[in-house]
């Protein structure tokens, strides 16, 4: 199988099932022996074509009788083509139609059909390469949600609520560095190594790296030549992340851990515990002293949890089964701190996971944040006065953040929020918010999107 096959199969998965395009290439590099270059390849072809697919479908719809219905197959294809034209450089245009022409010809379901089916492939990349420059999208000042929806490729219905709710500005801003490939970070076991020495083991390695700028773990691998496709196909990055002393983690998402601050905590809560980032890093920051209950809803998500435990030595976890949404939290009564990493929409990931934006609707989201509520609320009944509840998501959507926190506010107004800047003094200060919440911006903090509040309970 050669990278576009391969690419091209993911494509076709991901388009008749609700399964995140992680795991659709993972699963397609366990079946196919495919060397590093070539998965690098397949990872760029998939993430670019499902992060470019709205502006890729644009165009190719302008060369495309709309008469004509494209099956997922030809579709793929077309995508896979017009996405190496526009967006890939480094490949050669007449390259990438051919491969296109020889991916329509591959299965055909007659050779009449099949070869009538590679001249129309063939004619309509043609036309991408010679007309694409010269299509105008929908003008900016006179239609705002579709010039960016189409140009910046998001679907409309989330253009236009970031544009209701954050403006023209941010939305162009924040589209815009979500498309970016994001850096690797990294963050550092403290009880094994330190972050200096670490830095210096990798750049001794061939990959560079450089301490992160707003958390004080981490590090951000520099090489834009690794970080840009998937370094699993990479011998020397695939045993650095191997490694027990560092664990692959957003910079945004280690500030949760120290916002909740668990030294001299004797027991600390995580309630939507796997996969085990956040967990691990509270075991190393209470230097695996006392006692951290990981908590999630499948058995499934805990043994992933269980071994990442193991694998970085975060040896105080004790770890439970149970929805943490309508299961008696009464075992939490003893708790100094408990951290409610609530499912989400992710929409502050979309550097990593392109495919998030196609996958969810406002009524989604909408559900998502009664969840989180729910989540709240029944945590906060049995937290003990002085208790620590710290939630978190990795959104950007006022309504999975700020609302949510203000809505258990008013209905529990023994708890207050303590502002984030106390616990987190040295991170920029654009990172906390007037109420004291942490949010962070792919586009302002070169981070990934994500949102915090410290809550304490009235003695």
């Amino acid at each position: 199988m050669n990278a576009r096959k391969v690419a091209l199969e993911c494509l076709l998965t991901l388009s008749h099932t609700s399964a995140s395009i992680t795991s659709v290439v993972d699963s397609a590099f366990g079946r196919y022996a495919i060397d590093g270059r070539e998965r690098r390849l397949v990872n760029g072809l998939v993430y670019g074509v499902i992060r470019w697919q709205g502006q890729l479908d644009w165009v190719l719809n302008q060369f495309i009788n709309p008469r004509f219905q494209l099956d997922a197959r030809h579709r793929n294809i077309l995508r896979l083509g017009a996405f190496q034209l526009l967006h890939l450089d480094g490949i050669p245009a007449h390259a990438a139609i051919y491969e296109a022409v020889q991916l329509a010809t591959s299965h055909p379901r007659k050779s009449s059909s099949g070869r009538k089916t590679a001249g129309f492939i063939n004619a309509v990349l043609r036309s991408v390469q010679r007309k694409s420059a010269t299509l105008a999208y929908p003008p900016l000042d006179k239609n705002p949600t579709e010039h960016i929806a189409v140009s910046l490729s998001y679907p409309t219905w989330l253009i236009k609520q970031w544009l209701q709710t954050r403006g023209v500005s941010w939305t162009l801003a924040f589209c815009r560095a979500s498309n970016q490939i994001a850096p690797l970070a990294l963050r550092v076991n403290p009880l094994l190594t330190q972050r200096e020495e670490v830095s210096q083991s990798l750049n001794a390695s061939g990959v560079p790296a450089t301490a992160s700028k707003i958390a004080p773990d981490g590090l951000v691998l520099e090489n834009r030549a690794i970080t840009a496709f998937d370094a699993t196909g990479d011998k020397t990055l695939k045993d650095v992340l191997s490694r027990e002393d560092i664990y692959v983690q957003d910079e945004s998402a280690m500030l949760v851990s120290h916002l909740l601050s668990p030294a001299d905590a004797q027991c600390v809560v995580d309630l939507c515990a796997a996969p085990g980032g956040k967990t691990t890093h509270l075991a190393h920051l209470m230097r695996n002293a006392g006692k951290l209950i990981a908590v999630d809803v499948s058995a499934e998500k805990i043994g992933l949890l269980e071994k990442n435990c193991r694998r970085v030595g975060a040896y105080n976890v004790e770890t439970q089964v149970l929805d943490a949404t309508k299961a008696d939290l009464g075992f939490i009564k003893t708790a100094d701190a408990v951290l409610i990493d609530a499912p989400c929409s992710g929409f502050g990931t979309l550097r990593r996971h392109p495919d998030i934006r196609w996958n969810k609707t406002f009524k989604q989201v909408r559900a998502l944040s009664e969840i989180q509520y729910n989540l709240l609320k029944n945590t906060a009944q049995h937290i003990k006065p002085g208790g620590i509840l710290v939630y978190s998501t990795c959104s950007v959507e006022p309504m999975e953040n700020e609302e949510v926190v203000q809505r258990f506010l008013t209905n529990f107004p023994m708890y207050t929020v303590e502002n984030a800047q106390r616990f987190l003094p040295d991170v920029p200060q654009s990172v906390i918010t007037p109420q004291g919440f942490v949010q962070t911006f792919p586009h302002e903090h070169g981070v990934d999107g994500a949102f915090a509040a410290r809550l304490r309970k009235g003695v």
